[in-house]
């Protein structure tokens, strides 16, 4: 850029108003990060079965009927977090009585009732077979792939929540953090579905659904490396890199969420007898606390970014400009 254009002459060079946060500090706590682990997991158990389904009903018959107990528990866990999170069951009701297809929050809401209400519906397929007439079957199979549906939008909006606000940790990347989100909800979902296998005695089940987990845990850290890269060029990282939240999600992706996983699945493959199951249980184990850690984590950075004035102003600048021009 020429030195003696404006744009050049009008660079940011790291100017703040007097250190104070130009963004709102968001008072988001365990209770939101553990609403969007939750609800991702449940959603992503019922997407993947389903879908792996097509490929053979009857022996995923058990799988099935473990991601509807892991729905209902998800859905329950889920209300109740955003409930207490919102202070009054009202503001709960009151969310549900406008729909704004523009607003995240207000889709999210729609779509987390869906949810709840067809993994609802897909507990007839759990009844005897005498029992279920025609109707029935077809309410359990309309159930079966609602849940399917809205768990997959349910894994993946609250990226498109985060993202939306002005947090610039937040809005960086919005692509990278969709990915993220949807990657790390499949791990934590497929982790749930090797669990259930493996405590009902059905191993081969369980190894597909652990394969799916590593490979959903590789996606999630490729998209934070893009996420990262992301952050770097907009000159983001540059201002919350010391601070001990960034620190800390650093650990939890690549440590807690990334590498005990993907060595425990590892050693599960190699390794035979209880040894390896149990290393494979320790793994899908790994995979469901450290994305619970990850997805707190993530809400914590993004606290500690608002602190910091340069981080919303790096963001703001020109792309390719967020950087502070240090006079050299």
């Amino acid at each position: 850029m020429n030195q003696h254009s404006p744009r050049a002459q009008t660079r940011w060079k790291g100017e703040t108003y007097y250190d104070q946060p130009a963004l709102k500090y968001p008072h988001w706590d365990w209770k939101v990060s553990g609403y969007i682990a939750v609800a991702g997991t449940a959603g992503a158990a019922q997407a993947l079965v389903t879908a792996a389904s097509l490929r053979d009903a009857q022996l995923l018959r058990p799988a099935r009927r473990g991601a509807r107990l892991i729905a209902l528990m998800g859905t329950a866990a889920g209300a109740a977090m955003l409930i207490a999170d919102l202070k009054t069951p009202q503001r709960f009701y009151n969310m549900l009585r406008i729909l704004r297809p523009t607003s995240p929050m207000s889709f999210g809401t729609y779509i987390f009732g869906g949810f709840g209400a067809t993994s609802l519906m897909s507990t007839v397929n759990d009844l005897p077979a005498t029992t279920r007439q025609r109707p029935l079957r077809l309410i359990g199979k309309a159930g079966q792939i609602g849940s399917a549906l809205s768990g997959a939008g349910i894994a993946t909006y609250t990226a498109a929540l985060l993202s939306a606000t002005s947090n610039p940790y937040w809005a960086a990347a919005p692509r990278a953090l969709g990915v993220n989100f949807a990657g790390g909800a499949a791990a934590m979902g497929a982790a749930a579905l090797a669990l259930w296998e493996r405590f009902g005695g059905r191993d081969d089940t369980a190894r597909g659904f652990e394969k799916v987990a590593a490979a959903a845990t590789l996606t999630h850290l490729g998209a934070r490396i893009a996420a990262d890269k992301r952050l770097k060029e907009t000159g983001v990282t540059d201002t919350i890199a010391d601070t001990a939240p960034q620190r800390r999600l650093n650990a939890e992706t690549w440590l807690a969420a990334g590498a005990l996983p993907l060595l425990g699945y590892a050693a599960g493959a190699v390794v035979s007898g209880r040894r390896g199951r149990g290393a494979a249980i320790a793994g899908s184990c790994a995979v469901l606390v450290g994305g619970m850690m990850m997805r707190h984590g993530m809400l914590e950075v993004g606290k500690a970014a608002t602190e910091r004035p340069e981080a919303g102003f790096a963001l703001a600048q020109p792309s390719g400009e967020g950087r502070k021009d240090n006079g050299s």
